[in-house]
């Protein structure tokens, strides 16, 4: 086991010799130092991004559905934004299941057909849930099956 005492004298007897160094070299044991200044900048890049919380990713239409003539669905997203101006909602059909789909969960119901509609929403500090409630109006020629939900929805800031 090594002699812890006398260790402690040998690490004092270093101090000293590095402080009597010190003394005897005087103002020239001093580093120099240097300054510099700089600016740094950093943009951050306007974003919005919508996640699809649960939403089915096809869409089962029976012939019941087709008999009754539309196919209800509904969807929640999660919007997150710092956009300072707000950001567009675009809705967007896809052509050939649907005759029309009906929109419910926007500030007023929406009827969407064969063009994409874009809808201004207010900017915000903090995570949005979005739900909507999509009614399928079926085309005259659907069959039965399963097909890709009619229906595209992406966020873009201004």
């Amino acid at each position: 086991m090594p002699n812890r005492a006398g260790g402690g004298r040998t690490m004092l007897r270093s101090l000293g010799a590095v402080l009597l160094l010190a003394l005897v070299a005087g103002e020239n044991a001093l580093a120099e130092t240097e300054q510099a200044n700089f600016a740094v900048t950093a943009t951050v890049r306007e974003t919005v991004t919508l996640a699809v919380a649960a939403q089915s990713r096809q869409l089962a239409v029976s012939g019941a559905d087709i008999r009754r003539g539309y196919k209800d669905v509904s969807a929640r997203y999660v919007i997150e934004s710092n956009a300072r101006r707000g950001y567009l909602l675009r809705l967007a059909p896809r052509l050939g299941l649907a005759e029309r789909i009906e929109i419910a969960g926007l500030s007023s119901a929406l009827v969407l057909r064969d063009h994409d509609v874009e809808i201004y929403r207010a900017p915000t500090t903090h995570s949005r849930n979005l739900v909507l409630d999509y009614r399928v109006v079926l085309a005259a020629d659907v069959v039965p099956g399963r097909y890709e939900l009619p229906i595209h929805v992406v966020a873009t800031p201004l």
